[in-house]
């Protein structure tokens, strides 16, 4: 293993206590923020440093039951177990997009009974047009104008550019190791993606993309052929996994011992954190509302668009099947699910199966059907 994905494993699995030690050495304020639709350049434009939030899997909830309904997503719930369990320490504050209805409403939770020194909200935009892209605007501008007054300094319009140039190329970066995925010979496993990704969002844009620089640089492409231009015997089943997040790795390595490979997701921690280049040298504001619009996640994009994501997606991975794993709580993605399964079923004639994943759920049962899933596709027999 290259020595650049083993520091991202290691970040991913020891988050917390990496964050602490960032905190220390650099004495910069963390702000945290939840889901991919909030740009982060603005709080590294503003010299903070921005941690996208999501739990670790280590512990049953307990004292978030007491603030928030047991029928609400168990990933959120249990963000804000550990948040009040003291697990998140080196926060200084939150920014809560209103965005699915879980997270809208963590805004009053958060600021009633554990407040920073820092709270905001940002309203996401669910339709697409003109007047969408002023008022997104216009509300990127008012939470600039709050974190102006949180620093007690002005967020220069050179160092907007200059964030928004960095967080280009990481995302550049982490779409081309994904593109490797589309090779006969993928140098990346599921689970190296799935580092590389969650890494970001923890350690330094500046370090994160230096890493991903060296580690790019030193892969050798082996096979550069589509893969959906011959099929070879031995091929893995291509599978795309849909849905809100996915946070145990235990299902990624369970579809690779059966004889599958991830070729392509639309996850809030995978491929939609990485989905918007935001337009350099113009209205710095404006093109970070342009970018972040576009993200398509089920509580801001129409099904149309969100099919049309992934018929893209699935056309050029040349996938086998569909994997949706969704929360059992989430309305959000378990809204689109139906209609979204039905029309992939009709356009490609490929198979699709609904997982319903959990914090902490047990894995047996995912196991079982994942297995027989794969099989059925082609996969190798158990």
């Amino acid at each position: 293993m290259h020595s650049n994905l083993k520091k991202m494993a290691e970040v991913v699995q020891n988050a917390p206590s990496v964050l602490k030690d960032i905190k220390a050495e650099t004495s910069k304020q963390m702000i945290g923020y939840f889901h991919p639709v909030f740009p982060a350049e603005i709080l590294y434009a503003a010299g903070l440093h921005p941690v996208q939030l999501y739990p670790g899997l280590q512990e049953p909830i307990t004292l978030a039951d007491d603030h928030l309904q047991l029928y609400l997503c168990a990933y959120l719930r249990a963000e804000w177990d550990q948040i009040l369990k003291g697990k998140h320490a080196y926060l200084d504050g939150a920014i809560i997009p209103r965005s699915c209805e879980a997270v809208t409403f963590l805004y009053q939770t958060w600021k009633r009974h554990n407040p920073f020194d820092f709270i905001d909200y940002l309203n996401i935009p669910w339709k697409k047009s003109d007047n969408t892209i002023r008022f997104f605007t216009k509300e990127l501008q008012r939470v600039k104008n709050n974190l102006e007054s949180f620093i007690h300094g002005k967020i220069s319009s050179n160092a907007l550019a200059d964030a928004i140039v960095l967080h280009n190329k990481n995302r550049s970066l982490l779409k081309t190791a994904c593109e490797f995925r589309n090779t006969h010979n993928p140098p990346f496993s599921t689970h190296d993606i799935f580092n590389m990704v969650m890494s970001g969002f923890v350690l330094d844009k500046k370090e994160h993309t230096h890493m991903m620089t060296e580690l790019l640089g030193q892969v050798k492409e082996t096979a550069v052929d589509s893969v959906s231009e011959h099929r070879p015997e031995h091929r893995p089943v291509r599978l795309l996994l849909s849905g809100g997040c996915v946070l145990d790795t235990r299902l990624l390595d369970i579809i690779e011992t059966a004889g599958a490979a991830v070729v392509a997701d639309d996850f809030s921690n995978g491929a939609r954190s990485f989905q918007p280049i935001v337009a350099e040298g113009e209205d710095a504001l404006e093109s970070l509302a342009t970018a972040y619009a576009t993200i398509p996640c089920g509580f801001n994009t129409a099904i149309g668009d969100r099919f049309s994501f992934l018929t893209d997606v699935i056309s050029q991975q040349a996938v086998d099947g569909v994997l949706f794993a969704i929360n059992r709580n989430c309305e959000t993605e378990k809204f689109d699910y139906p209609i979204l399964d039905q029309k992939i079923r009709e356009r490609f004639k490929i198979p699709t199966m609904l997982l319903e994943t959990d914090y902490l759920c047990a894995v047996g049962p995912l196991q079982t059907r994942v297995e027989a899933f794969i099989e059925m596709i082609g996969g190798k027999e158990s």
